[in-house]
């Protein structure tokens, strides 16, 4: 997937995926990616993607569109390119995340399928489902209720089983692991990050995180300190470690979540909707603590989501429906 990196006199603004098949700029409310400058027009331009292509177009803009400081109505965009729109730069980059060698894969999930029994009736839940996932990779999963996100989370969090296919993660193949073997691949590999947080209500955000601590035989004491404080402070609830939940707002037991699923020092870190049930300001800043976890630590995130805000942050967005991948 390709992003912009956008810039204003010099200075770094933000970093947007272009997920999209067309993704508008503008300063209109309805463009997907706003520049606040009335020497911007509405509509301004749009970048569309055709197959693996990339095309940049001029709407009809009062001050046009450069690309590489050339006045264009139409042109491909290659990596490394600078669309200029008034005083803003935008530098398109194509990322090569999906070209990582099979051995960089921690998540593979081949021709995956999952039948539930309703009764009488049998509901497919996803259907022949092929991906793989990348070291270092913040991805989302997308799709409207219903899609088969969740499920493949669940699937590739060793929650559930698929009906046919195969699945490996880090290099296990968990069709041929035992209940406790699998129970242990979730301890040591596997963290999670749900949307109705999970706690223990009974214990303080220090025991919280501690809780599964407990179960990895190998960490003793002080170093379990050092690590629950380390994750409290990295989340910013040192001044709470001694709150129980419900003495914490939702932002705060999200953050206690993270820490929590952080603090196994996992590969991969499995996030089910996890803006849901939080307000847009806490949302958002929740999903900048996780990208910077990404990006400093090298944590691998997996998201469910039908989040605009976590499809825009993702490196890829691979988007579900009726439990199958659309292309």
């Amino acid at each position: 997937m390709a992003k912009l990196l956008i810039h204003a006199d010099q200075q770094p603004l933000r970093e947007i995926r272009l997920y999209k098949p067309r993704t508008k700029i503008g300063r209109a409310s309805d463009c997907e990616i706003q520049l606040p400058s009335s020497r911007v027009s509405r509509k301004h331009a749009l970048i569309s993607r055709e197959g693996d292509a990339y095309f940049i177009e001029d709407l009809g803009s009062t001050n046009s569109v450069l690309l590489n400081q050339e006045k264009i109505q139409r042109a491909p965009l290659q990596h490394g390119d600078r669309i200029g729109i008034h005083h803003f730069v935008l530098d398109f980059i194509e990322d090569v995340a999906e070209n990582h060698d099979a051995a960089d894969k921690l998540v593979i999930v081949e021709d995956v399928s999952k039948d539930y029994a309703l009764g009488k009736q049998t509901v497919t839940a996803l259907q022949h489902v092929s991906l793989s996932v990348a070291q270092g990779e913040f991805m989302a999963l997308a799709g409207p209720s219903g899609s088969g996100k969740s499920t493949l989370l669940n699937l590739i969090g060793c929650i559930d089983t698929p009906t046919s296919g195969r699945i490996s993660i880090h290099g296990n193949d968990i069709g041929d692991k035992s209940p406790d073997a699998l129970s242990d691949l979730r301890l040591n590999t596997l963290g999670f990050v749900f949307q109705t947080f999970n706690l223990l209500p009974v214990l303080s955000a220090w025991e919280n995180v501690e809780y599964p601590l407990l179960q990895q035989r190998d960490i003793d004491k002080e170093a379990r300190r050092k690590r629950i404080e380390h994750y409290l402070k990295v989340v910013g609830l040192e001044r709470f470690a001694h709150h129980r939940p419900n003495e914490l707002s939702g932002g705060q037991r999200q953050r206690v979540a993270i820490a929590r699923a952080l603090a196994t020092h996992p590969k991969i870190v499995l996030a089910d909707e996890p803006t849901a049930n939080l307000d847009h300001k806490t949302g958002e800043d929740i999903l900048r603590l996780m990208k910077q976890l990404n990006q400093e630590e090298g944590t691998t995130f997996i998201f469910s989501t039908h989040d605009m805000r976590v499809m825009e942050m993702a490196d890829r967005v691979i988007e579900l429906a009726d439990g199958q991948i659309t292309e």
